[in-house]
């Protein structure tokens, strides 16, 4: 009975690794993309049980070398994320206090949670120059603004009722806001440049696609992103995205959209990340993101502790380079070769 349900077990690791390869946005074949690690493990598992029980005969060794086969395909979409690979982005050598640094805070608040107290606690005390949220309604709204007002006097607010309201607080100035909706009038979306204290423009991209989930494909998601990373391409300005998109890092729409955008992911080499879901520490997955163009490099990236919410808060710092490093990383881009 006990091998029987080991067999099971690894059949099933098996078709939900074969599952992904299928190209489709059918939200059962899309949520098999996210839990790669956790599969890996899992077959680690029963490789480590079957090899003990170590029944007679070729079937038992040939159920193995799939389950195997399996692990190693799960680990090469994943590798590039554990600490020790190369990174895609190197650390900045800029002085902490430069003029061309911007700090980002993004969260997913969860919208019927009210522990608006505990989130305002952690914006105050990391006090980035930008925060995003998204899942904000008015009764958010209302309580981040009257807590962060007067320390952020730059805004953008569109709250809603159906878990896609979202607010960005800054306290450098905002050029051109514009909330838009560019697959579904009702998923809205930020556009907005940013001045930094130095002078220089960026453009920041806040998003909240919806997810794949049960009965819900994941066209709409993969449209949305896929069409920011064409506009930030096609601008050739520094530029960040950030915010809950819903998918996973080492997805294919995510790789496919930080081959048309040409951003950077700098959790690579540094590890995962994981924010969601954030009561299931095992099962967390890294849902929370921020890519950025090749003018950037890395201060510091963190993930910051519950307040509630079932996703946990991914807070940031990035240094708008000089001319010459934002060169050095455009090659490399384009060269498709990793930043030791």
């Amino acid at each position: 009975m006990f091998t029987i349900f080991l067999y099971t077990l690894g059949a099933l690791l098996v078709v939900a690794t074969l599952l992904p390869q299928w190209n489709t946005s059918r939200w059962w074949v899309r949520l098999c993309d996210f839990p790669r690690l956790q599969i890996v493990i899992l077959c680690g598992v029963v490789l480590l049980v079957a090899a003990i029980i170590r029944p007679p005969g070729a079937a038992h060794l040939a159920f193995m070398l799939i389950v195997a086969l399996a692990a190693l395909w799960q680990l090469s979409w994943i590798w590039r994320h554990f600490p020790g690979a190369p990174k895609e982005v190197p650390r900045s050598k800029i002085a902490v206090s430069a003029p061309n640094k911007i700090s980002l805070l993004t969260s997913n608040v969860l919208q019927n949670s009210r522990n608006v107290d505990k989130l305002i606690e952690i914006v105050l005390t990391t006090d980035p120059d930008v925060f995003f949220a998204v899942e904000i309604d008015e009764w958010w709204r209302d309580r981040l603004n009257d807590a962060l007002a007067s320390r952020y006097l730059h805004r953008i607010s569109y709250p809603l009722s159906n878990g896609y309201g979202l607010v960005l607080f800054s306290r450098f100035e905002l050029i051109d806001p514009n909330v838009r909706f560019t697959v579904d009038e009702a998923i809205p979306s930020i556009r907005v440049s940013v001045r930094l204290r130095s002078g220089a423009m960026i453009d920041l991209y806040g998003l909240h696609p919806r997810p794949p989930s049960i009965f819900q494909d994941s066209l709409e998601r993969d449209v949305e992103l896929i069409l920011v990373g064409k506009e930030v391409r096609s601008t050739h300005r520094p530029s960040i995205v950030l915010g809950d998109l819903n998918d996973v890092a080492w997805s294919p729409t995510t790789s496919k959209f930080k081959q048309i955008s040409g951003l950077l992911d700098p959790r690579r080499g540094r590890g995962f990340f994981n924010t969601y879901p954030s009561h299931m520490p095992g099962l967390r997955y890294p849902l929370d993101h921020l890519f950025h163009s090749a003018h950037f490099s890395l201060g510091e990236m963190r993930i910051l502790p519950s307040f509630g919410s079932d996703h946990l808060p991914l807070w940031i710092s990035l240094y708008l380079d000089d001319s010459d490093g934002g060169e050095e990383l455009e090659a490399a881009v384009k060269g498709h070769l990793p930043i030791e």
